[in-house]
């Protein structure tokens, strides 16, 4: 069946995160009446961490180039209710033969991704093989010649299940806008030890409601960096594509024309206010050129123990006049090498480092642990206080817990 839908993809739970962000971007970005038609309807949860809206190419490029928050970016094409091969080729094939939409084009080197196709009669594989084939001789017949080369794709394909309202999976065949993980921004070429994603980085920004304007951000262990840049690099609507990397959707003529007249930053009259710490000499040297690479600029680094400082050598002159709020992605037990006395005691002094700078809210990542040792508990105990809010999520194959402090609530 022909469908037509943008969908954004994120880890589970991460829907309102995902669909906040695009609402502001897209404010900004479109005309306002063109905005509140396109947003008009809530979009579609299909998934814990997946959104559907009535794809329209002016609200894709604004999701292609601008959305932080997401892991995929995708246009849904096709779809199908069948479980055999047979007849899930026959479906799609005749829907490639009436295809009229602009990214078909002579010419083009595909690949062709799967993910969660358990239901099926056959393979993940063999359904690889099904969509491919429909997607050349589809094409072919209409006179247009695509070349499959997974290494060198222009346009890259996800095959995935969906569950309807009823429960039932359906085969879902998308043109991933970006062609590749959203996270792969450019900035950082090289991380330290156990790095933070940038998609996920994002969320956690958007999690601790961090308000560029009036709000100073500090990150007491900031490793290489990234939530500090995704907290500058989203307060301005920067684009997310760096070092050279141009997303699928340029290619696609109906969607690009709509990027041409698209400032360099969507919020270009808002700078954040941020100072970071890191105690790894060659870490903070990846943060520097981390930070160099996204043309961050203005930030506040420390190199050292963010204990041996001052509350007042985080506070520069913005930070001074501005309330404070923390954002940290810090050590835990089954993330690095750290014995339980030692993490005891750096939890214990962030709660004592937040406490004294005065800060209005402060947000951490922390890995969960097991029964035996519950790094979670750990941190809560010797942090003090009671989070407000307690959100499950994973930290790449860590389960793991984000803590909001929120001192304002306390008032």
């Amino acid at each position: 069946m022909f469908v037509d839908y943008l969908r954004l993809v994120g880890p589970g739970g991460s829907n309102k995160v995902m669909a906040g962000e695009l609402s502001r971007l897209a404010r900004r970005a479109l005309a306002g009446e063109v905005s509140r038609e396109l947003l008009r309807t809530p979009p579609k949860k299909v998934a814990a961490g997946s959104l559907r809206y009535p794809f329209d190419p002016r609200l894709a490029g604004v999701a292609g180039y601008y959305h932080r928050t997401s892991t995929r970016v995708l246009w849904d094409l096709y779809e199908s209710s069948e479980v055999r091969l047979e007849p899930l080729f026959d479906e799609f094939f005749q829907d490639v033969c009436a295809e009229r939409r602009s990214w078909l084009k002579t010419g083009a080197r595909i690949s062709i991704h799967a993910f969660g196709l358990g239901h099926l009669e056959a393979g993940e594989r063999q359904a690889v093989g099904v969509a491919k084939n429909a997607l050349i001789e589809g094409a072919q017949s209409q006179g247009i010649e695509l070349i499959l080369d997974p290494d060198h794709a222009d346009l890259v394909f996800n095959l995935r299940a969906l569950r309807d309202q009823e429960g039932n999976s359906r085969v879902v065949l998308s043109l991933d806008l970006a062609g590749r993980p959203m996270h792969e921004r450019g900035y950082r070429i090289a991380a330290g030890i156990a790095p933070i994603r940038e998609d996920l980085a994002a969320q956690l920004v958007m999690l601790l409601r961090y308000d560029a304007r009036k709000e100073h951000l500090i990150d007491p262990m900031a490793g290489s960096g990234t939530l500090g840049i995704e907290a500058a690099l989203m307060a301005a609507g920067r684009p997310l594509w760096m070092s050279g990397r141009v997303p699928t959707l340029a290619s696609i003529p109906e969607i690009a024309e709509t990027l041409s007249a698209r400032p360099p930053a969507l919020f270009d009259d808002t700078e954040a206010s941020i100072s970071l710490a890191e105690v790894d000499n060659e870490t903070y040297q990846l943060q520097d050129r981390a930070l160099t690479t996204a043309g961050v600029n203005g930030v506040d680094r420390h190199n050292g123990d963010f204990r041996d400082f001052r509350v007042q050598d985080f506070l520069n002159a913005e930070g001074e006049k501005k309330p404070k709020v923390v954002l940290c992605n810090p050590p835990y037990g089954a993330r690095l090498d750290h014995e339980w006395e030692e993490l005891e005691i750096l939890y214990r002094d962030l709660g004592s480092f937040c406490r004294a700078v005065g800060v209005r809210r402060a947000g951490f990542i922390v890995g969960e642990g097991d029964e035996r040792a519950s790094n979670l508990r750990l941190f809560e105990r010797a942090f003090g206080g009671r989070p407000r809010i307690k959100k499950a999520m994973h930290n790449g194959p860590i389960r793991a817990q984000f803590l909001l402090y929120d001192w304002d609530s306390e008032d």
